[in-house]
């Protein structure tokens, strides 16, 4: 309506929203990380090592597919969020038109909510992660930077543990890991149509992680709820009063076949395990299921903590 296009009304420090907005909208275009250049990070791919025991290099490595990719997607949301926000501070100037879309923006900047473009194509699909905030969701921007970038440039050996929210397909990164546990069994003749992951929850941080595993990879972020987790024993406990969510500890996961797989015969015992779901957001449905992971149950049977609900996730809000 005519009325939305009228400036909003002056905060306590004398600035009209306009003003806030643009202010806002600068710092935020100041502080986008810099662009990935797609020729050098592919240079940068192409050298990287695979995993041990293979003479994979490059590209060659399904783990340094997963990571270009990464870094495709994540130059994309840079590039909208810079692209954007000058745009925004442009058109509160008056040197571009202030369509529409950039009024929205401005009110989504003003109520410090995340612009829809950030987050959505055209079409609705996810194209970044889902935070409430903008400032929780800026911060997002820079770690999964920090993250991508520690990466390709200090190679494996610098990756001790991988913060798995930080991926925008963290599917992508478990089925990475499959394909290269899979490569080093190539002796074995394992085949990737048998093998299932397999996970063993450490009883400390991923900053008390000394060494990258021969195989599988380390992974941190993960949330419980409905439960905490025992660390010294290895086991679910009822959760503490007031508390929603509790992190959990470092977890390995690699791969193994289903014929030999010790975790497949634990959890024929299905007392023993509950099996749960690790979920992208603390939504509970099937478009933000990463995988499942069994977790021991301690002193209480396997259907208590399953109605419980207990599970897992990479974000609490």
């Amino acid at each position: 309506t005519l009325m939305d296009t009228q400036p909003k009304d002056s905060s306590g420090e004398g600035k009209s929203a306009d003003e806030i907005v643009r202010e806002k909208a600068v710092d935020l275009a100041d502080k986008t990380p810099p662009d990935f250049i797609e020729e050098i990070f592919r240079a940068q791919v192409q050298k990287l090592k695979g995993p041990p025991g293979t003479g994979d290099r490059g590209m060659a490595a399904p783990l340094n597919i997963f990571l270009f990719q990464e870094l495709q997607r994540l130059q994309r949301i840079i590039k909208i969020v810079r692209n954007n926000m000058r745009a925004l501070a442009a058109a509160i100037d008056g040197t571009v038109v202030m369509t529409p879309d950039l009024l929205d923006d401005l009110n989504s900047v003003f109520d410090a909510r995340v612009p829809k473009k950030w987050t959505h194509d055209p079409s609705g699909a996810e194209i970044s992660w889902i935070m409430p905030n903008i400032g929780g969701w800026f911060t997002g921007l820079i770690d999964r930077q920090v993250l991508l970038s520690t990466w390709l440039e200090g190679d494996r050996k610098a990756m001790k543990s991988y913060w798995l929210t930080g991926f925008t397909n963290s599917q992508g990164f478990l089925t990475g890991m499959r394909q290269e546990v899979t490569r080093q069994h190539q002796k074995d003749q394992w085949a990737l149509d048998d093998v299932i992951t397999h996970t063993e929850i450490l009883s400390y941080d991923q900053d008390r992680i000394r060494d990258v595993p021969e195989e599988g990879q380390h992974i941190h972020g993960l949330f419980i709820e409905g439960a905490k987790w025992n660390r010294a024993e290895g086991k679910l406990e009822e959760s503490e009063p007031k508390k929603l969510f509790v992190g959990m500890p470092a977890i390995h996961v690699t791969a193994t076949t289903i014929g030999k797989s010790g975790a497949k015969a634990a959890r024929a015992n299905e007392s023993l395990f509950h099996d749960s779901a690790v979920y992208k957001y603390p939504k509970r449905n099937d478009r933000y299921l990463i995988f499942r992971m069994p977790l021991k149950c301690g002193d209480m049977p396997a259907w208590h903590w399953k109605l419980r609900g207990v599970a897992l996730f990479c974000q609490t809000e």
